[in-house]
């Protein structure tokens, strides 16, 4: 299927930073620079890239390679998740009035879960090329249901989420930086011993960078730490946005690389 094959020529680079600057731009003066947040388009942007990374992962494959396939479809389960997390955002916060700080806690943690997806994906490569064992994939995976159980349960427990502790925002953080970093070095080891995915791996890194910077933005938001300096929370929840815009605008142009592989892939 070659579902996105029209439209190819405006996921370039330029494409998207200009598209990106005409959003952050509208954001910050349509309806005195509270109109997105107030209608929720901040959340209907966010969907929107997701969408279309799901749309491009999905449809015209350029190879019929195991371990390639096998990659992009964990990817595609994870990009599921996150739109259906930007979704639960904007429900809780404009139209059920869920408890913002959970909302904003359960975001945070869906883009720990993320990265753990990341993690997940490129171990899938690591063992099929190294044989390696699956103790990790068994690690990442428990801590993947476990992180999903919490994140569940405080959303539709109000004592779940009261009984959280005051630390866990903190703990989270710090995981999405931790893993981060594991997973800019995994990137980078599996670009060495796989060259198809040199270019993916120049966008996925500054993604990962992106979506650490809009994690700390939720945090900030929550506890209303920038407030001091006059930073208002709605200032802060557009920083959030723009960042997980600009790392799916990176995503959206590396997956675009992947599927387009060069050398003995592009025979496949």
């Amino acid at each position: 299927m070659k579902i996105l094959a029209p439209f190819e020529k405006l996921f370039t680079p330029y494409v998207l930073v200009a598209l990106n600057l005409v959003i952050i731009l509208s954001a910050e003066f349509a309806g005195g620079g509270t109109y997105f947040e107030e209608t929720g388009l901040m959340h209907a942007i966010a969907l929107l890239f997701v969408g279309l990374i799901i749309v491009r992962i999905f449809s015209d494959y350029a190879f019929s390679d195991y371990i390639l396939k096998g990659f992009l479809k964990i990817q595609l389960a994870f990009f599921l998740f996150l739109g259906l997390v930007h979704v639960y955002e904007y429900l809780g916060l404009d139209v059920f009035m869920f408890n913002e700080e959970v909302v904003e806690l359960s975001v945070m943690g869906s883009y720990l879960l993320w990265i753990f997806g990341i993690l997940l994906a490129l171990e899938f490569v690591f063992r099929i090329y190294s044989k390696k064992s699956a103790m990790f994939t068994m690690l990442l995976s428990a801590l993947l249901i476990g992180g999903f159980s919490v994140l569940v349960g405080a959303s539709v427990s109000p004592a779940v989420a009261e009984s959280l502790p005051k630390w866990l925002p903190l703990v989270i953080l710090a995981g999405i930086v931790g893993f981060g970093i594991i997973s800019i070095l995994a990137i980078i080891k599996i670009r060495e011993i796989m060259p198809v995915f040199s270019d993916y791996s120049r966008c996925a890194i500054p993604a990962i960078i992106f979506v650490t910077l809009s994690a700390f933005s939720e945090y900030f938001e929550s506890t209303g730490s920038l407030a001091a300096l006059g930073v208002s929370d709605t200032q802060v929840l557009y920083f959030a946005h723009f960042f997980v815009y600009v790392a799916l605008s990176f995503l959206l142009v590396g997956f675009g690389k992947l599927k387009k592989p060069t050398g003995i892939y592009a025979e496949m």
